[in-house]
């Protein structure tokens, strides 16, 4: 097309004044399809590359309905917390002012006021509930991101009624962003006597537990060395950064890391961990049984039958991405079939259709080459249209 374009041109002669070809060449390139965009456009997919497709697309499915479920799971669960903070903070209110107009009324009506330590409340008047003593759980983006205190350190606390008292923890919980003081945040809850039959525990209906305490109000306490007389003495430490934290590839999360005091080179290391001491029994499994060799795998052989992967997962499954070779030859034998079919109707046409093909392969030979008089018409018609575009852009200087 350019070629005629400059003959067309040529023959107009030489005072015309050519056109913009950059805008020729442009309006050309929208016409025609690129080499690239006509090669995928008629690219076909292999047989077991459709395979392999469904097999990802049925992945991406699946991974959408999943984040779903979770997405909805998380719902519930920050429904759960917000319910259960909600009716424990009720509860506490409501004894709070259950307790105090029974003072009230006590002080008011000195000897004659009720007694209600009787009846069912005979043991349990003034405990906490089983199911409000505890602290609820905390969402997730409010929990710390790194717990710094673990089972066996000793904390002192900063805030509430036990201001001031060192213990050693018991326990932390980090749903609840809290931990468990021995000895400290003591109160009598009342126990379900089904609780007690469940753990065949013989203990009373009313016993004393410590209440959970936040993160927030404790501070670790630990022995270091005093610069001026070198003795040991309990430090209260405000603050403590992380160290040497690596991912665990196995489990998937951080470990604990090291413990470090900021601004200095001092490491407090973290309370040992007592191996809990089991008992041997006759059923039990002997060491020597565990540590005994007997598989070796070797290079030349399979580790595992071929049919295990057909156990593991369906062997139609449309997850399934590894395929044995019988599979891959048919389903490639399945497909060379159906291409073969498309080609069946040219084997079944009519004499006219036959006729209409020649011909429009005679067409399709035949040269298409513009005469001189056509290529400079169009070149008289391109030179007039460029003096219009001219005199018309010289109009408003």
């Amino acid at each position: 097309m350019q070629e005629h374009r400059e003959r067309a041109i040529n023959l107009c002669g030489s005072n015309a004044s050519p056109p913009n070809r950059e805008r020729v060449t442009s309006y050309s390139d929208t016409k025609v399809t690129h080499p690239s965009r006509r090669l995928i456009l008629s690219y076909q997919p292999h047989a077991m590359e459709k395979v392999v497709q469904c097999s990802k697309i049925a992945h991406r499915h699946a991974a959408k309905r999943l984040s779903k479920e979770l997405d909805h799971l998380e719902k519930g669960k920050s429904w759960s917390r917000k319910r259960d903070s909600l009716r424990i903070r009720g509860d506490n209110h409501a004894l709070i002012v259950t307790a105090r107009k029974e003072r009230a009324e006590a002080w008011s009506r000195g000897i004659l006021a009720p007694r209600r330590d009787v009846g069912d409340k005979a043991k349990t008047h003034g405990a906490l509930s089983l199911y409000s003593f505890n602290l609820p759980d905390r969402h997730p983006r409010s929990l710390p991101k790194w717990y710094w205190v673990s089972e066996g350190d000793r904390v002192v606390v900063t805030k509430g009624r036990e201001k001031g008292k060192i213990a050693e923890v018991e326990e932390v919980q980090r749903e609840k962003g809290a931990v468990r003081l021995k000895g400290v945040n003591v109160a009598d809850v009342a126990v379900p006597s089904w609780v007690n039959q469940r753990d065949k525990t013989g203990k009373d209906s009313v016993q004393p537990i410590a209440i959970m305490v936040p993160i927030e109000d404790v501070r670790l306490v630990y022995p270091l060395p005093d610069p001026a007389t070198g003795k040991l003495r309990d430090v209260v430490i405000e603050k403590l950064t992380c160290v040497n934290r690596e991912w665990d590839k196995v489990k998937k999360e951080w470990d604990q890391g090291m413990r470090a005091v900021p601004g200095t080179n001092t490491l407090i290391p973290w309370p040992e961990v007592i191996e809990p001491e089991f008992q041997d029994h006759e059923d039990d499994t002997l060491r020597r049984s565990v540590d005994e060799v007997t598989h070796t795998p070797l290079l030349l052989n399979w580790p595992m039958p071929a049919s295990v992967i057909d156990e593991l997962r369906n062997k139609y499954s449309k997850f399934r991405t590894r395929h044995s070779y019988e599979f891959t030859q048919k389903i490639e034998a399945q497909a060379a079939k159906e291409e073969q079919r498309k080609d069946l109707h040219l084997t079944m046409r009519t004499p006219l259709q036959e006729l209409a093909e020649v011909r429009r392969k005679a067409k399709a030979a035949e040269s298409r080459e513009l005469t001189d008089e056509q290529l400079a018409k169009i070149g008289e018609v391109m030179a007039s249209e460029a003096a219009k575009r001219g005199k018309v852009a010289s109009v408003p200087a």
